[in-house]
């Protein structure tokens, strides 16, 4: 049976076609062919120049690219950023297109990508103490089983890496809490295919020994600020509970992040991985009280508030997903800022999502975005006041970026003001 069209057009709505999906399901032997929870409602992923060709094809008229991805493009076919990448000019959008397709990640990334090679280093700081030996929420994608913290720290690391093979970098350094190993990666040239062999063997030979000990993340953090004096380092943090030192050291880390110079060259992103939020409610406060901090959850639970602080219009994939754990810090006024259940612009959306949406589309997804809201659990005062709150249509189809209007403005400060 031929492949039907990937991409429809619903009452004026860009989608995929629900029967391209029902072949994609019998094609790949009962693997989804997506990982948005709500496909009939959710915009389409674009995720390379294929698919824009498709989705031009398929929908009968040209599909403009976002502004942003337009410029991204025409930036990876300049040779000393393709060969940063450790690619050819004319290879790297289509190779970089192609591990986004594979992980469903929309094309308009690929230009927050872009930022992580403005870092001296990626920093990534890993908790090997005992509780790592516990079974988080999550599941293996391969053996289908429940696995552990310290894999389900494995395995989303090397993800990441996976598309770090891809992009321009100076360096990656990998370290534990409590053993001296140290992991350092670096470009030397090789393409991403090569680069990636390596890094994932060191890597597993890293992880190979399991975890044991304590936890000093206060310690840990604070070596890694005084020897990055003066640099710009984007720093990740995988970890599990509450750091030695309980509530103390939760403060210290808070006030070390609140306070450290120059936050936007040293952004810092919490990478939860357990099945007990309350042990590391810590990184979520980090993350409302210090500049260019973000948490991340497993895809999961990810997925799942964003449905609620977004609506289910919003293609939010394992891709997206795993494209916010390395730059959400990044970018407070858009990717890491999903949570506060205020809309994005037409212009965001259009950005974030790589094509330039019509109006219908923009529409379906702000009236999703609006039902979501109506229909949030209240659990606190602060849901109450994003149920109540009557956003303007027309302000958000116009303004270049929700941060310009003034309710967003006025809003923000009220729930700043709740604390």
């Amino acid at each position: 049976m031929a492949a039907p069209k990937k991409y429809v057009k619903i009452n004026g709505v860009m989608k995929l076609n629900p029967e391209y999906k029902r072949w994609k399901d019998a094609q790949s032997g009962g693997t989804p062919a997506t990982t948005v929870a709500e496909p009939d409602i959710a915009l389409p992923v674009v995720s390379s120049m294929d698919d824009h060709m498709k989705l031009n094809e398929d929908i009968g008229q040209e599909i403009p690219l976002a502004e942003s991805t337009n410029a991204t493009i025409e930036m990876m076919q300049e040779p000393e950023i393709s060969l940063e990448a450790g690619m050819q000019p004319d290879d790297m959008v289509d190779k970089l297109g192609a591990i986004l397709g594979k992980y469903e990640v929309p094309m308009g990334l690929m230009n927050k990508l872009m930022m992580l090679s403005e870092f001296q280093s990626l920093e990534f700081i890993v908790d090997d103490s005992g509780s790592m030996q516990c079974n988080s929420d999550t599941i293996n994608p391969v053996t289908r089983r429940p696995q552990t913290r310290w894999q389900e720290a494995h395995l989303r690391l090397k993800e990441m890496v996976e598309i770090l093979a891809y992009v321009p970098f100076s360096q990656i350094g990998i370290e534990f809490l409590n053993r001296k190993t140290r992991v350092s990666l670096t470009r030397q040239g090789r393409d991403p295919e090569t680069f990636l062999r390596d890094a994932n063997a060191q890597i597993d030979s890293a992880f190979a020994s399991g975890p044991s000990g304590t936890t000093p993340a206060l310690e840990k953090i604070q070596e890694s600020f005084i020897r990055g004096q003066g640099a710009s380092i984007a720093r990740y943090f995988f970890g599990d509970g509450v750091p030695n030192g309980g509530l103390r050291a939760q403060q210290e880390i808070v006030r070390i992040l609140k306070n450290r110079a120059d936050p936007a060259s040293n952004p810092m992103t919490f990478l939860s991985c357990t099945n007990e939020d309350d042990q590391v409610e810590w990184m979520k406060d980090a993350e409302e009280i210090a500049p260019y901090c973000s948490e991340s959850d497993d895809f999961k639970d990810e997925a799942a508030e964003v449905m609620r602080d977004q609506g289910p219009a919003l293609p939010y994939t394992k891709g997206f997903h795993l494209i916010c754990q390395l730059v959400a810090a990044m970018n407070p006024s858009d990717l890491d800022a999903m949570d506060e259940s205020i809309p994005f612009t037409k212009a965001t959306l259009d950005n974030l999502l790589g094509v330039q949406h019509n109006e219908e589309s923009y529409r379906h997804y702000f009236d999703h975005f609006l039902r979501a809201q109506r229909s949030r659990n209240i659990e606190g005062p602060s849901d109450q006041m994003k149920k109540n709150q009557q956003w303007n249509y027309q302000d958000f189809l116009r303004a270049p970026e929700a941060n310009q209007i003034p309710s967003v403005q006025q809003f923000k400060q009220r729930l700043a003001a709740m604390g």
